[in-house]
Formats: structure tokens, sequence, C-alpha cells
């Protein structure tokens, strides 16, 4: 019976290697294959779009994302009056990442420079801006990542090879803000988000683990002060308080929102729902402080690929309380609230 314990001891170990290392292999599988929409994936269905409405009764607005609901990953907006859902974009590439420009007029957007792209590949996108209607689209910027909007000016901040930049659309033209690879940082930035008086939020990787994390960078102190030490946290944004949210690999669902009221304060615990859409990504707070958007998946989570979900919850209120707000075999992602 030697043999059959060994056997047995053997799948065992096998099977935990491959459930470890699945992750790496579906990463991997997914920077060269396209995920493919489910079949007979509808453009909305009546339960999404009275979720939709349910969330309308209490936010005036509209709901941007990318989802593969259409087949491809392209942008969507959802009327949070009517629940009518619209695709904007429609081009054979891949398109994510929309944002409203702050005075909603404009979206600011990645498009893929090869038909495929995988989300993680950072260097494989241009920035382009269209019309809120979704016309009128145009190249802002080559080899383009994670952009954002400026506050108090015309102009979009964004990666491009370890370095921040600034791309000004009143007078055109490209600024370098901060090289990555430079004091303070010294290593890879991520997820730039600009904030405050000049500030930029950021992911830090690549040096030593006691700067690792996500903070904040002051280029005129010439100081990067961290938030957060945890190695896994990323996806950092401000709230228009000027507090700071971001996401770490803990909780429920293998991730968990955190949230420091403003920087160098305590992290705490924004949200970690307790039921199976756990795993919590792309948190985004509303103009007024008042909201937290995000997508949760509750299995499989890879950023191109697994069924994410979007949800709201009215910041302070009990979590069951969190609004559900798409209901699709798709994958939903990357989403942004304009408020009316």
């Amino acid at each position: 019976m030697k043999w059959l314990a060994a056997a047995v001891l053997g799948l065992a170990i096998s099977g935990a290697a491959a459930w470890i290392a699945w992750p790496r292999v579906e990463r991997f599988t997914t920077y060269w294959l396209p995920p493919e929409a489910p079949a007979d994936t509808p453009l909305t269905t009546p339960e999404e779009q009275q979720a939709l409405r349910l969330f309308g009764r209490q936010v005036r607005g509209r709901l941007l994302w990318a989802s593969n609901r259409g087949g491809n990953h392209d942008l969507y907006e959802a009327d949070l009056q009517t629940g009518a859902v619209r695709a904007l974009t429609s081009d054979p590439h891949v398109e994510f990442f929309g944002r409203y420009s702050p005075d909603g007029t404009e979206i600011l957007y990645l498009r893929s420079r090869r038909p495929w792209v995988s989300f993680r590949e950072i260097d494989g996108w241009d920035l382009y801006v269209m019309r809120a209607d979704g016309t009128g689209a145009r190249l802002v910027a080559e080899q383009a990542y994670h952009p954002a909007w400026v506050p108090g000016r015309r102009a979009i901040s964004f990666l491009r090879d370890n370095r921040l930049m600034i791309a000004d659309l009143a007078g055109g033209g490209e600024v370098l803000w901060h090289d990555g690879a430079a004091e303070p940082t010294r290593g890879q930035i991520g997820d730039p988000e600009p904030g405050p008086e000049g500030l930029f939020a950021l992911s830090l990787r690549g040096v030593s683990r006691s700067r690792r994390g996500v903070g904040v960078l002051s280029r005129a102190e010439g100081r990067f002060d961290l938030v957060s030490d945890s190695p896994s946290a990323c996806h950092v944004g401000w709230t228009p308080s000027g507090g700071l949210v971001w996401v770490t690999a803990e909780g429920h669902g293998g991730t968990r929102i955190m949230h420091a009221r403003r920087p160098g304060a305590d992290a705490e615990v924004l949200i970690d729902l307790p039921g199976a859409y756990s795993h919590e990504y792309f948190p985004r707070v509303s103009s007024d402080g008042a909201w937290l958007i995000w997508g949760a998946a509750a299995d499989g989570h890879e950023h191109d690929r697994a069924d994410y979900e979007l949800f709201a919850w009215r910041i302070g209120a009990p979590w069951d309380q969190a609004h559900r707000l798409t209901y699709s075999a798709a994958n939903d992602q990357w989403p942004d609230l304009r408020l009316d």
C-alpha cells in the first residue's frame, strides 16, 4: 500500500503546484491570445438595466467602462436614469481605460497598437481623446499608459518607458514630469494619478522592500512618501478631499480596497465585500466624494479575462448596501462615473 500512498501524495503535490502556477499560466496565455467573449453575450439585460436605474434613483449621471461583451474590448456607457447601455467605440483594436474629462465633454482612453494587446503590456498602447458622445477621436500620444486628466489644466498625464509625462492639450507638446528611475523614486513607477498642488500618487516597484508600495510624489520637495508599504499595493487614486484609495492583496476574495484620509494618515479598510464578488480592483471615487465604484470578480482574477462585475457603494454606508451594476458574463472593468 506504500505505493498507493505515494501516488496519492504525488497527485496532491502536483495538484497544489498546478493550482499555484495557474495564474502565471493564465497571464502568459493572456499575453498572446485574446480572451473570447462568452457566447451569445447581449449588449445588456433587463436585470442589468434595472440595476442601473435603481442606482440612478440616487445618482444622476453616466457610467463609463470597458467590456468585451460585444466580442472585442470596447468602451461602453450607461445612462443611469434610463438604464440604457450603448457602445462608444467599435475599433477592431482593444480600447479600454476610459475617463471623463472634468467638465464631462470629453473622454480619454487607450487604444492598442496591435489588434490584441493584454492590459498588462504597458508599452502597447496609444492615448486618444474623443467627445463624450463617442465622436471625433484623435490621437494625443503614442506608447502611453495609465492616462489621467491633470486637475486645473487642459492636460493629460501618462506613463511611457517608466517616465511620467504631461501632454498639453491646449498648447500641444509633451513634457517630462518625472523619470521613475531617478530620485526620489529610483524604481519602476505605475498607476500615476495627479492630485492636489502638483502631487502624484504612484505605485513603486523594483527598489528595496522598505520603499515598495504606493505613495505620493512631490517633485517640488523631491520627496516620495509611502502611504502603504505592502508589495502588492496598486491601483492608487485620490479622493476629492485629498485622501487616497488603493488595492492590496488581502481580504475575503484575495484583495480589498484601502483608504487613507490624507497622505501620512493611517491606512484603513474601505471596503472588502463578504460575498462571492470580493476580488476588488479598479477603484474610483466620484467627484463629490460620496461614491466608490470598482470591479469585482468571484472566480478568476486576470484583468482582461475574468468575469468582473461593476459595483457602487455610498462611502460610509454598511457594505451590504453596495449596488451591483452589471450583470454580464463578459469582462467588465475600469469604471468611471460622471455626475450630472
